[in-house]
């Protein structure tokens, strides 16, 4: 049986000895909310990148954790996340790097799917649900998980 949806992983730090598990946790995410056939792309980057792509797409000069940029061309859009940010979280919260990777792709990919975390209300439903996926694929999330650097998307 093939994959129903594409999901692409660019690692551009070279410092990520494996990503399918980005892969099973995205696709984990698009059959949650019952998504047709979709492409999702990750970037994997440095500070100074997202910084630019967040100064550049959202005025915003300074880095960040995680950008989601939707596409809604043949793709639901990309998701690029920073590493050295999410390591420092990962290691304030206590849980892995592939497990904060993977709640930062799937937050990212909930904004692409036209979730929004700009109430209380609205955010910890993003964050359930994405502790719901993430926990689902079998890594650890954090109930209290908020963005260190929380002006992304």
């Amino acid at each position: 049986m093939g994959r129903k949806h594409k999901i692409i992983i660019l690692d551009r730090t070279g410092r990520l000895a494996r990503t399918t598990f980005l892969v099973t946790t995205l696709e984990t995410m698009l059959e949650s909310e019952d998504q047709p056939p979709s492409t999702v792309e990750v970037l994997i980057t440095g500070a100074d990148e997202i910084r630019r792509l967040n100064s550049e797409f959202r005025g915003i000069n300074r880095v960040t954790d995680v950008l989601s940029f939707p596409d809604g061309d043949g793709s639901l859009g990309e998701v690029a996340v920073c590493l050295p940010i999410a390591e420092e979280q990962a290691a304030e919260r206590g849980i892995s790097l592939e497990s904060e990777l993977a709640c930062l792709a799937v937050h990212g990919g909930l904004h692409l799917l036209g979730y929004d975390d700009k109430t209380d209300e609205s955010r910890r439903e993003m964050i359930d649900k994405m502790n719901a996926i993430v926990s689902a694929v079998g890594l650890d999330t954090h109930d209290e998980w908020e963005s260190i650097y929380g002006d992304g998307n």
